[in-house]
């Protein structure tokens, strides 16, 4: 198998030379938050399933206001799914809620959840399942946001 300066590998397979991208060639999938964005139907707790679980007692220091979850959904980092495994873990503490944008025929609702481990979980209905990390700066300034919720 030889790479070429395309990112690309040539692997040879029945006597012909393939082209075939290489994992470094994936292009993360695309995620920006309109200027317009409002959040709706914010609510934080349990996930559905998790209600018994032994995080339950913790939770409740897991909270974001609306403008905080704008600046989380503008500050994390899309990862395509086949890394969600190796990068993201999760726990039942969540903030869900809707992330809408325009009105009347141009309104836009996509549909979130944020794991109080600042991985998230979203659904656009034209886009399908995306998900989010928070890493580096973004997880610096959130962690703060976070503190500030915190019990003394």
């Amino acid at each position: 198998m030889r790479h070429t300066p395309l990112g690309m590998k040539l692997r040879c397979w029945a006597g012909m030379a393939v082209l075939v991208p290489t994992l470094a060639q994936a292009a993360p999938p695309r995620w920006t938050v309109p200027a317009n964005a409002r959040i709706e139907h914010l609510t934080a707790g349990m996930e559905e399933g998790t209600e018994n679980s032994t995080d339950k007692e913790h939770c409740g220091d897991f909270t974001l206001s609306a403008e905080e979850t704008l600046s989380y959904l503008r500050s994390a980092t899309p990862i395509p799914e086949e890394e969600v495994h190796d990068r993201v873990d999760w726990v039942g503490c969540i903030v869900r809620g809707t992330l809408v944008s325009g009105r009347g025929q141009q309104r836009k609702e996509v549909t979130f959840v944020i794991s109080a481990t600042l991985a998230a979980r979203l659904h656009d209905p034209v886009s399908g399942l995306r998900y989010l990390v928070c890493e580096g700066a973004c997880e610096a300034k959130m962690n703060a946001l976070i503190q500030k919720h915190a019990p003394k």
